[in-house]
């Protein structure tokens, strides 16, 4: 939920990913989103994103506490990821990858893998797999290529195409992305995009 565009998009194709190996990796320190430290989030997102998400995001984020985690390093907050859990069309859950975010001087460490992984650990988790979690997708712009290049080392496949997905933000279009879960197929063609 961004001011160019109402449905919880994400504008996760502006983020420039980290490429390992290039600096010193760091460890993170994983804690919960509140609603005492939503604060802490509004300033990351506002220093990280390209736009600038309205209130209503924040609000509705307090349903998805449980797929959302803030990274610590050194007790400064330097990344987030937040999620939400979504019914899917042909059946079973999805976690929707919304927002990923690490600030400028700490990428390039690992910090983003970080995240990507607890959030496969968390679907494969007992919970999700009772909640029959069957995929975990996002939508990542066209343009950016290290960001399809980081996703695809986490197995994620791009399924979709969609034009004029992201307002006021060029390219406007973005690529969807999925990783099928738990013993599940993915139920979608896989383009052939090379980045």
């Amino acid at each position: 939920q961004v001011e160019e565009r109402s449905s919880g998009s994400s504008p996760l194709g502006r983020l420039t990913m980290e490429d390992e190996g290039r600096r010193k990796a760091l460890k993170l320190d994983l804690g919960n989103l509140t609603e005492k430290n939503m604060g802490q989030l509004k300033k990351l997102n506002t220093a990280t994103f390209p736009v600038k998400y309205k209130d209503q995001f924040y609000l509705d984020l307090v349903k998805y506490f449980d797929y959302c985690r803030l990274g610590f390093y050194a007790d400064v907050l330097v990344g987030s990821m937040c999620c939400r859990l979504e019914d899917r069309e042909d059946g079973g859950k999805a976690l929707y990858i919304m927002t990923l975010s690490i600030l400028e001087p700490y990428r390039k460490r690992n910090l983003a893998s970080q995240l990507v992984q607890w959030i496969l650990d968390r679907a494969q988790s007992k919970e999700c797999q009772e909640k029959d979690v069957r995929e975990i997708y996002l939508h990542v712009q066209t343009s950016n290529k290290t960001a399809l290049q980081f996703y695809r080392k986490f197995g994620f496949k791009v399924t979709e195409k969609i034009c004029d997905y992201y307002h006021n933000i060029d390219p406007p279009d973005c690529y969807v992305l999925r990783r099928p879960m738990n013993g599940h197929d993915l139920a979608h063609e896989v383009l052939d995009i090379n980045p």
